[in-house]
C-alpha cells in the first residue's frame, strides 16, 4: 500500500510539473501570438521542403525514374514549392487560417440562432439564453477574423485554464491520498 501511495504522489508531482510547463507554453502563446504563427509557418514550410527533397532523393536513388507509376518526383517538387510558398506567404497563410476559423465560428453561431428560435417556442428563458449565446458566438467569430493573434492567444488562455485546473485537481488528490489508501485497505486492494 505504501508503494501505491508513493507512486500516486510521484504521479501527482509529475502532473503538477507538466502543468507548470503547460502554463509556460500558454503564456508564450499569449504574449508572442504573432511569433508563434510565424514559427508554425516556418516549421510547416520547412517540413514540406524537407519531405520534398526526400521524395526527390528516393525517386532517383531507388529507380523511381524507371517505374511509370512512381510520382515521387512530382510530389517532391510540389512539396518543395508548397513549403517555399508557406515561408514566403506566411502572413497570408496566417490570415487565411484566422479567417477560416472565424467563419466556422460564425457559421456555428448562425446555426445556433436557428436552434434558439425553435427553443423560444418551448421555453422562453432557455431560448433567450441560447439566443444570447448564439449572438456571442457570432461576435467571437468576428473578433477572430478582425483581430490578429486572437486565435493563438485564446488557445493560450485555454491551455492555462486547463493547466491550473489540473494543478488544483492534483492538490486535491494529494490531500486525499491517505483517505484513498484507507478505503482501499478496507477492500484489501494492493
Amino acid at each position: 500500500m505504501k508503494l501505491m501511495k508513493k507512486k500516486l504522489k510521484q504521479y501527482n508531482y509529475e502532473s503538477i510539473f507538466i502543468s507548470c510547463i503547460t502554463i509556460l507554453i500558454g503564456t508564450i502563446m499569449i504574449l508572442f501570438s504573432k511569433n508563434v504563427l510565424n514559427i508554425i509557418s516556418y516549421l510547416l514550410g520547412g517540413i514540406l521542403v524537407i519531405t520534398g527533397i526526400i521524395k526527390i532523393y528516393y525517386y532517383f536513388r531507388y529507380e523511381g525514374k524507371y517505374n511509370i507509376f512512381n510520382y515521387e518526383l512530382s510530389f517532391g517538387i510540389l512539396n518543395i514549392l508548397l513549403g517555399i510558398l508557406c515561408i514566403i506567404f506566411r502572413n497570408e497563410l496566417q490570415s487565411i487560417f484566422r479567417i477560416l476559423i472565424g467563419l466556422i465560428v460564425i457559421y456555428e453561431g448562425i446555426l445556433s440562432i436557428s436552434l434558439a428560435s425553435k427553443i423560444l417556442y418551448v421555453n422562453k428563458g432557455a431560448g433567450i439564453i441560447s439566443l444570447l449565446l448564439s449572438i456571442s458566438m457570432i461576435l467571437c467569430g468576428g473578433l477572430i477574423i478582425f483581430i490578429k493573434g486572437i486565435v493563438i492567444a485564446t488557445i493560450g488562455y485555454i491551455i492555462i485554464v486547463f493547466a491550473v485546473m489540473n494543478i488544483i485537481e492534483s492538490f486535491i488528490f494529494n490531500r486525499n491520498i491517505s483517505k484513498l489508501e484507507n478505503f482501499l485497505s478496507k477492500l484489501n486492494i494492493e
